[in-house]
């Protein structure tokens, strides 16, 4: 299964490498195969496909000669040379040149754990109408150039028979951070998700140029933001000092710490006479703090302010977290329910408004206006289905239908007295039925039928 999954997505430049590595070494055993795909990082690839090329690549490299000396330089001798110091072989376009020293094996038979495959950020299936079956791109690709001029890309590109990203297909998206959401539905631009593909990369890479604990922190930040987008990953990323963290190992020393700031004796801290781990992990729930989902830690959100460099920032939203605080009808049945059904419907409502923003919030409180909700396992069923709701801007219609009939010459005065802006937008959108609501200036009409069943709450039909 690992070899087949693997195997499956090798990018371009994996495959011509993989290729080169058969052929010096063809693998017997499927532990062989899997240690030879591990290496594949280890390997070098230059764009030549014969000596001639390899010689321009490695004197282009080293020096630069004046234009009228070139007809005179002997490129194909330059080009074994290189391949001399630089022992590799020629794949297709590409000459693909071996470790210097042989690897340590990554995978030693059956009794040891397969190896991760890791060192990746986005993985992209782009096809053409040369190629409909399309090619992989693997992210990230370090050789700073930008997306189009990356060696990665070039060689995809070059496949695929296509000169630019956005002459391309996307197939399929994969992120290695599940919390980056489905890239598919995020982006019109392949050429933007290469991009923050490579800064994605470069992020992983860096970890916080080795900051301790960066990673759990991150992993807890994303759990805490419910993040469902790759831009909001990024900048989660680069706003980590807008978190505070406390490493599940740190939580005696958290404790001892506020005893001290309440002038507490370091004698009776060090006793032992004091369950510093439960105080501390007491101390930081009554804080606010999330407990990360791994166990790794504690976290949550200081008073600093979070720049959006990949998202807007949307003032006044709420914070998913808060999801039940952010109407004022929610707060109301949340402070009626018990913690359990609280619980679950936070989490069932978080998933259904994931990735609809402020939009999601104004008509799920339509929705729940409309519905007569009456309580959170309600509002939670009302917000899996807002799919089934259709929602009109009513002063965006109500001006576009004012400026239509003045145009076929109705005065103001009539349109105000005479026009029953309702009827007109049910009538106009084909609605059997619509309801105003004047707190969210929206009209919204059921598309689905719902029902009350026997236990409560509501159900789709």
């Amino acid at each position: 299964m690992w070899l087949e999954e693997r195997l499956e997505t090798l990018s371009v430049r994996e495959s011509y490498i993989l290729a080169a590595i058969s052929m010096r070494h063809p693998p017997e055993t499927a532990g062989n195969a899997i240690n030879s795909i591990q290496n594949l990082s280890g390997c070098e690839t230059h764009p030549a496909g014969c000596y001639e090329e390899l010689g321009r690549f490695s004197l282009g490299q080293a020096s630069q000669l004046p234009e009228e000396v070139l007809p005179y330089v002997d490129f194909e001798h330059i080009g074994q040379q290189f391949e001399n110091e630089h022992p590799g072989l020629f794949i297709g376009s590409i000459y693909v040149e071996y470790p210097k020293e042989p690897p340590e094996p990554a995978y030693c038979g059956k009794n040891t754990l397969l190896p991760e495959d890791s060192d990746w950020s986005v993985k992209l299936k782009l096809a053409s109408p040369a190629v409909p079956d399309g090619v992989w791109l693997r992210l990230p690709d370090y050789d700073g150039q930008t997306p189009e001029k990356s060696g990665e890309v070039k060689l995809v590109l070059e496949e695929l028979r296509v000169k630019s990203l956005e002459d391309c297909t996307l197939l399929k998206a994969r992120c290695i951070l599940p919390e980056a959401g489905d890239l598919m539905k995020q982006y019109d631009s392949v050429t933007d998700l290469v991009r923050d593909g490579d800064n994605l990369g470069y992020v992983l890479d860096e970890q916080g140029q080795g900051a301790p604990h960066w990673l759990e922190k991150f992993a807890a930040a994303l759990e805490y933001e419910n993040c469902r987008t790759l831009k909001f990953a990024l900048d989660i990323s680069q706003n980590l000092h807008c978190y505070e963290w406390v490493p599940r190992g740190s939580l005696k020393e958290f404790a001892a710490d506020n005893l001290r700031s309440h002038g507490v004796s370091e004698a009776l801290i060090q006793s032992g006479n004091i369950n510093l781990r439960e105080y501390g992990s007491d101390l930081l729930d009554a804080s606010g703090y999330m407990e990360a989902s791994g166990e790794t830690g504690y976290l949550v959100r200081n008073s600093q302010i979070f720049v959006h460099e990949y998202t807007a920032s949307v003032e006044g939203s709420p914070s998913w977290r808060d999801i039940l605080k952010a109407l004022p009808r929610l707060e109301q049945l949340s402070s009626q329910a018990g913690p359990e059904e609280t619980a679950s419907a936070r989490a069932a409502m978080m998933e259904a408004l994931a990735e609809s923003g402020t939009d999601g919030i104004r008509h799920l409180q339509t929705a729940m206006e409309y519905e007569r909700c009456g309580s959170l396992e309600e509002a939670a069923e009302i917000a899996a289905h807002l799919g089934s709701y259709d929602f009109v801007e009513k002063a965006e219609f109500e001006e576009s239908v004012r400026q239509e009939l003045l145009a076929k010459g109705l005065s103001e005065e009539m349109i105000r007295s005479c026009i029953d802006f309702k009827a007109y937008t049910a009538i106009a959108y084909g609605y059997d039925s619509i309801y105003s609501s004047y707190e969210t200036g929206l009209y919204v009409h059921r598309s689905a039928a719902l029902s009350q069943p026997e236990q409560g709450g509501i159900c789709m039909q």
